[in-house]
């Protein structure tokens, strides 16, 4: 079973190799800091045990941490060519499956009468980082709308009520993601993330969501799109 993850995540990576290697940009500075702040991402994800000695606080601050980081990432991929963006997101999308098979194999290694404390604490962690993500977002959509009214307004008395700037445009077009995703786009995506795996890895995937949704419901809270 692992190698198949292993042979799908393969996959992935050699796509996107074969990418950069056919557009010959993999030394460019703009490159190297995409790939530098992946790197950082990836360890971030990887040195992500839940402490029981941490505090709130701190668990809050390091999913804020996570988010900035996300954001810079965002950024300078956006202005990088168009097929190192798909390279750099295939690459991404690698690192985030590599990683969720590692908390699904945890979850189903485990015999019955001890999953439920890892349940928790990966319910745990998943609840706090959309809390934190909700709370960003509607501190950026408020920010946007602020600056959006401010464009219009210095728009409209420049040029006589004419359309808003360009830039303003740009920035609020740029705050995409899964973060601001409706659920249909959030369910389209991770139906094309499944579609590239094999029926194996799509069995462990719901056999997952199958002892989530439970132990939610045991808790007593609503279920999640993952």
């Amino acid at each position: 079973m692992k190698s198949i993850w292993i042979f799908s995540l393969s996959g992935i990576a050699i796509a996107g190799g074969l990418i950069i290697w056919s557009m010959g940009s993999s030394e460019t500075p703009e490159w190297k800091e995409v790939q530098q702040l992946q790197k950082e991402i990836r360890t971030s994800m990887e040195s992500d045990p839940e402490q029981s000695s941490e505090s709130e606080a701190d668990k809050e601050s390091r999913e804020n941490l996570r988010w900035e980081k996300m954001a810079e990432y965002r950024k300078k991929l956006n202005a990088l060519p168009e097929k190192l963006q798909k390279a750099a997101k295939e690459q991404m999308g690698g690192m985030f499956v590599s990683r969720m098979e590692q908390r699904i194999d945890l979850v189903l290694s485990l015999p019955p009468e001890e999953r439920d404390e890892e349940l928790d604490k990966q319910i745990d962690e998943w609840d706090r980082r959309i809390a934190t993500w909700e709370k960003r977002k509607q501190e950026e959509n408020t920010k946007a709308r602020s600056e959006n009214s401010d464009s219009q307004a210095e728009s409209g008395s420049g040029n006589g009520g004419g359309k808003p700037a360009e830039s303003t445009k740009k920035k609020s077009s740029g705050r995409r993601g899964w973060m601001n995703a409706s659920k249909e786009q959030r369910d389209t995506w991770r139906r094309d993330l499944l579609s590239r795996t094999t029926p194996e890895q799509r069995a462990k995937w719901h056999e997952y969501r199958r002892l989530m949704d439970e132990r939610r419901k045991e808790r007593g809270l609503s279920t999640r799109s993952f």
